[in-house]
């Protein structure tokens, strides 16, 4: 069985997704736990905590699994996330080669961006002369200008995530950017042509992607996601966990009643939330061309009327995705991934009785010495029915059956001298 796994680390929870390589929207496996503040915004706050928290979700997601998981795809948020264009410009003046588009990649690859770290280059653009080219290799032309979308975040994001995941003893497949797997799962080609704006509210974060012309052009994280809700209502003097409960069960973010203290707080941070979105849209340059509207996902979406007072705010049409809200970004992941995330199945025949021996789990030494025991024995077996042949052919005194006529015919001749003999 060959599949591919994902690992989704958001800020109240980790989740962990396995899905069929064959057949993506086959999922073997899930597991899901609380993070109780050992991840922040994405980004890891308390290791000790975000450690233990890893190895209990590993260990139960792997009891699941058969192969055991050997590597997993793995997103990388965090509220430092955000895009940059670049562009760079070459004089060609003949045809362009291979060589020539990746001197224009490793321009970007060395472009400065510290303190903070060149994540990912998306979305490249190839224009010839002035006119915009999708497949430019092997196209004559005097200039070449490629314009990329630097994905960016905090230099030591990706480095502590690595430690993170290499003291479960797995491997790290890849790393996608977490909202780009958002877009790959709830996002259709249309929309992304048509111009979208999506929008993941998560509970430490609400990231924004915006995507015209099928390429992402702006993605910005937004520091408030429903945490910051949550721990608004604290205020009517209950527990973190009651607010939780109440925003989920009773939460409307259109107040119906000016007595209505809780969604009168609610309302407060979402339409807070709300103006930081409606004012990164403008600042992307893309906000009147969003022909597909906006598309809402993530945990905070499932706020009552939240479509509606989007709809208010924007003029633009809301689609709200309403299989797994809560799971984009995993399944997202699940669809980029590309390789086979499962240990590789080794089977080993018995040779007496037949029956398969097939663990991934144990040591491949132990496997080898074990079968090396198999085998001989199985000599040792072989040897000692080879000699009990030997010996029933032979007779019980040892000698051959030549022999044993030839002393019986002795004995008559013997036998006959003694009668004469009488």
């Amino acid at each position: 069985m060959e599949y591919v796994a994902a690992l989704d680390l958001g800020t109240s929870k980790m989740l962990a997704v396995a899905a069929s390589k064959n057949n993506r929207q086959e999922i073997l496996a899930s597991e899901k736990v609380d993070l109780d503040n050992g991840i922040r915004r994405g980004l890891i706050y308390n290791p000790e905590k975000a450690s233990v928290k890893l190895s209990a979700l590993i260990n139960e997601f792997n009891f699941k699994l058969k192969p055991k998981l050997k590597k997993i795809y793995v997103g990388i948020g965090g509220q430092s996330l955000h895009t940059k264009a670049y562009s760079v410009r070459k004089e060609v003046n003949g045809e362009i080669e291979n060589e020539t588009i990746n001197a224009l990649l490793n321009e970007c690859l060395n472009y400065p961006v510290a303190p903070l770290e060149l994540i990912e280059i998306v979305s490249p653009e190839y224009y010839l002369d002035g006119h915009l080219e999708l497949n430019p290799e092997g196209v004559k032309c005097n200039t070449i200008e490629a314009k990329f979308q630097l994905v960016l975040g905090r230099s030591s994001v990706k480095s502590d995530l690595e430690q993170l995941i290499k003291k479960t003893g797995i491997e790290i497949a890849e790393f996608f950017v977490s909202p780009i797997a958002t877009a790959e799962a709830v996002l259709t080609n249309k929309e992304k042509d048509l111009g979208c704006a999506l929008i993941e509210f998560g509970a430490g974060v609400t990231y924004l992607s915006i995507y015209k012309g099928g390429l992402l052009r702006y993605l910005v994280t937004i520091p408030l996601g429903g945490n910051a809700i949550t721990k608004d209502i604290c205020d009517l003097n209950i527990t973190e966990q009651e607010a939780e409960e109440l925003k989920i069960k009773e939460g409307n973010v259109l107040v119906e009643n000016e007595e209505d203290e809780l969604n009168q707080i609610i309302e407060a941070r979402v339409d807070e939330i709300i103006a930081n979105i409606l004012e990164q849209m403008k600042a992307s340059g893309y906000e009147p061309t969003l022909g597909a509207g906006l598309i809402i996902t993530g945990g905070g979406s499932l706020l009552k009327n939240l479509d509606a007072l989007l709809e208010q705010k924007t003029g633009k049409p809301v689609r709200t995705v309403e299989e797994n809200p809560t799971q984009s970004c995993a399944f997202g992941l699940l669809k980029l991934g590309k390789e086979n995330c499962a240990k590789e199945e080794i089977i080993i025949q018995q040779s007496q009785s037949g029956v398969l021996f097939d663990d991934t789990s144990i040591d491949k030494e132990k496997i080898k010495a074990e079968k090396f025991k198999r085998e001989e024995e199985e000599k040792r077996r072989k040897k000692e029915k080879e000699e009990e042949k030997r010996k029933k052919k032979e007779g019980k005194d040892g000698t051959s059956l030549i022999q044993r006529g030839l002393t019986k015919f002795a004995g008559i001749l013997f036998e006959d001298d003694n009668t004469d003999q009488k």
